[in-house]
């Protein structure tokens, strides 16, 4: 059983802890360059490196060490790391941009053909939470008990039954849209969903409400206020909902849930950062296990946001966090006016959101750490700039998302032209290579 207790704001590292960890860093950082380098060397020009330069040091230490038991793209335990944190952080923290106010809310899908693990680093991400949902559903249980003792006793005596006890729950997979909104309304409005396949839920869709489920999503990624009436029941109240999603999916599945259910054109695909890295292949078996000591640190930070106490006030950005963040989001806009492909110009938009909720849950990791960036209670400089680094990593992405099986009677010449307008053609000579035809013809296309 977890003991609970109020967490502090910092996170007590033992002096021996710190010692390890000084001696690991010094030769991580020339490790962690080398990888670095290897990657942009390798990495094609269309094909964006995910960035790991700027990970608070427990997260990069998880993550690189998921990765290399499990044989895994290092993005896959980073992005759920950063998912679980915001499930365990929930609402207690709030950036505010001097526009806009925002929770550490995402919603990220891993995205990889069948067969090659990208199920474990979900998991080992979210174990942590699981065990603190299983020791809540214990004592839930206990409670569940008593209250039926109590009942007994109050209808012999006639007097009022007592409040029947709910489970505090952090964690959702398998619900019905109408037990989705009664578990958040129990659990002050707060959930997040784990889910290993997120093809089930995609299929669940309509399934029991054929009437306003997606637009109900949409109005919670943005943290509306909405509310439940229904004949017979109390009516429920959700103020400031809050969903974080995490959960895996394969390429074919996801572009025919997104087809089948419309989600492009109505806005709901472009709230996700998409997981892709190119060309994942299983790895051979490895008989090296997780380090004990790098899990259960990971496992700490994320029990110790779970417990951490609601912040009054609200994260706001440092003068140099502002001065990047208004920049970002010129360049966000520019990238929205220059794109005809209102799917990917939609989430593009979506940008300027989801570099704040990012920058916020690096920010709140970093400030566990760092007492003296804590009671500041600002985005720092350094949070902002791995904030951008991961949206300009999800913005290359986007166009692998964006699939289409709708044939066309377009000529070459006007598919050319398209490709061109859409996304630009970078290499002439790779990509007339790939579609069989000059690089001349390619160019006089380009210029016309």
């Amino acid at each position: 059983m977890i003991e609970k207790k109020e967490a502090p704001s910092n996170l007590e590292v033992s002096e021996e802890a710190n010692n390890q960890e000084q001696n690991k860093t010094t030769n991580f950082i020339q490790q962690l360059k080398a990888e670095i380098h290897a990657n942009s060397m390798n990495s094609s020009a269309n094909d964006s490196v995910f960035p790991i330069n700027g990970l608070p040091q427990v997260i990069l230490d998880f993550a690189l060490e998921v990765s290399e038991v499990y044989g895994v793209p290092i993005e896959f335990p980073v992005m759920s790391a950063l998912c679980a944190v915001s499930a365990a952080a929930r609402k207690k923290f709030v950036i505010d941009s001097g526009k806009y106010k925002n929770f550490g809310q995402l919603w990220v899908m891993l995205v990889a053909p069948p067969g090659v693990g990208k199920t474990e680093p979900v998991a080992a991400a979210f174990r942590p939470l699981q065990k603190l949902d299983n020791a809540s559903y214990d004592d839930y249980q206990v409670e569940l008990s008593r209250w039926k003792v109590e009942c007994a006793e109050a209808k012999q005596l006639k007097t009022q039954e007592p409040e029947k006890p709910f489970f505090k729950q952090c964690l959702i997979d398998d619900f019905t849209p109408e037990s989705l909104y009664q578990t958040m309304f129990r659990n002050s409005g707060s959930i997040s969903l784990y889910r290993d396949e997120l093809s089930g839920w995609f299929a669940d869709f309509g399934r029991y409400n054929k009437n306003g489920e997606i637009s109900r999503y949409l109005s919670i990624f943005n943290n509306a206020q909405f509310c439940i009436n229904r004949k017979s029941e109390e009516p429920l109240q959700i103020p400031e909902p809050f969903l974080t999603i995490c959960g895996t999916i394969q390429p074919e599945v996801l572009n025919i849930a997104l087809s089948s259910n419309t989600l492009k054109e109505n806005g709901f695909a472009s709230r996700f950062l998409y997981v892709y890295p190119k060309e994942v292949k299983k790895q051979k078996y490895s008989e090296r296990t997780p380090d004990k000591l790098i899990i259960d640190r990971y496992e700490k930070l994320i029990t110790h946001c779970y417990y951490l106490s609601k912040l009054e006030n609200p994260f706001t950005l440092s003068a140099e966090a502002k001065k990047l963040f208004i920049e970002y989001a010129n360049q966000t806009t520019d990238l929205v006016n220059s794109c005809s492909n209102n799917f990917v110009r939609a989430t593009y938009a979506k940008m300027e959101i989801q570099v704040l909720r990012l920058a916020l849950i690096i920010q709140i990791i970093r400030g566990i750490y760092d007492n003296t960036e804590w009671q500041q209670g600002m985005i720092t400089k350094e949070a902002m700039q791995y904030a951008i680094k991961l949206c300009d990593y999800f913005n290359s992405k986007i166009l692998l998302i964006d699939t289409t099986n709708t044939p066309t009677k377009m000529n070459a010449t006007e598919a050319i032209k398209t490709i061109q307008k859409e996304y630009g053609i970078k290499n002439k000579q790779a990509f007339a290579d790939a579609i069989g035809l000059s690089r001349q013809f390619i160019s006089k296309i380009c210029k016309e």
